[in-house]
């Protein structure tokens, strides 16, 4: 493993990412290759594969296993414990320390970029209209309207990482300069707020579920959000090394199976959708939500939206034009509903 590749990869796009604590590692060791199977009443004759996770961005896991899909697959996952954020999943991965982990398609574009050969092989979670990932938020009462008030003053995103890019592209796309927007970093979510609340920054950008926490508390409001501005439902998905996945497709296919069960049992009735919400707060620890998910049966990496992304990336000279193709960073080959 290259460590300079490694060690670029984390400057460049770990920093000022805001919701998420330091990691702890483990390690593991492989039982054997998965056999395929169909119902729940073949599982004894299934050999188990274990997989490390980091327990970070891990909501849809969390689900799988506690109602039993990952075990009816043949997979025990083993917890190594939280990450920083989203792209120190990724790093971890390339540096051989986890099989798997959750990111947004942004630091999976760039893992490409420094040679850290990563693929995702299933969605992890969706933006929409009604359920952002991210939200830009203002004072209610305060003087800031719309974005392009913003030009000129402080807002908190860190340049570069998936807060940051909603309103640089839109006000790219209205033909404002984004560089007259002060942007600043403030890793903590609660000194986020306490300098939105002070006056001290104009706008925060924020993700979910923090978003939603602060709008209840009052005297804060929404001004723009990641899907508005970008009109791309999928942020995000689960990686495996290109390594793992060339040498434990049927361990990464029972992975993606048992994904799409927590996704349909999420999206079967709003029991199931209750009973998520019930585990992944116990699993967090903290007041948490559903990810948004689409139907099963539509739950497959788009291409479309990684093309998307790594549009963006080049536009914002985070990659070079046709450095990083969209068939590098993700596969559906092993996702039952991607098959034509």
């Amino acid at each position: 493993m290259n460590k300079t590749s490694i060690r670029i990869f984390i400057q460049r796009i770990s920093v000022g990412l805001l919701f998420f604590s330091m990691m702890t590692m483990g390690g593991c060791t492989q039982k054997a290759t998965i056999g395929s199977s169909n119902e729940e009443s073949n599982a004894h004759q299934k050999k188990d594969v274990t997989i490390r996770l980091p327990e970070t961005l891990s909501e849809l896991a969390f689900v799988a296993e506690e109602k039993g899909f990952f075990a009816r697959e043949g997979v025990k996952i083993q917890w190594t414990g939280k990450q920083a954020h989203g792209p120190a999943n990724i790093v971890s991965i390339a540096a051989g320390q986890n099989d798997a982990g959750a990111s947004i398609s942004t630091a999976m574009i760039q893992a490409r970029k420094a040679g850290n050969e990563v693929k995702i092989v299933i969605p992890s979670a969706i933006s929409s209209e009604q359920v952002p990932l991210i939200s830009y938020l203002v004072l209610e009462n305060g003087p800031y309207k719309k974005p392009e008030d913003l030009i000129g003053h402080k807002v908190v995103a860190s340049p570069q990482t998936i807060t940051w890019y909603p309103l640089v592209e839109y006000l790219k796309n209205r033909g404002f300069d984004p560089n007259k927007v002060e942007f600043i970093a403030l890793r903590d979510a609660g000194q986020q707020e306490q300098a939105l609340r002070q006056g001290e920054v104009a706008a925060i950008a924020i993700t979910e579920p923090t978003a939603s926490l602060l709008i209840k508390r009052g005297g804060v409001k929404v001004i723009l959000t990641d899907f508005a501005a970008l009109g791309i439902p999928q942020i995000g998905g689960w990686a495996f090394s290109d390594d793992f996945i060339k040498k434990n497709p049927e361990a990464v296919r029972s992975f993606v199976k048992a994904i799409l069960a927590a996704v349909d049992f999420i999206k079967s009735d709003p029991a199931g959708s209750t009973e998520a919400k019930k585990i992944i707060e116990k699993r967090n620890g903290i007041v948490s939500q559903v990810p948004e998910l689409t139907p099963a049966k539509q739950f497959f990496v788009s291409e479309p939206d990684i093309k998307k992304w790594i549009s963006i990336l080049e536009s914002n000279g985070a990659i070079k034009p046709g450095e990083v193709k969209a068939s590098d960073v993700f596969t559906n080959e092993f996702n039952p509903y991607a098959k034509k």
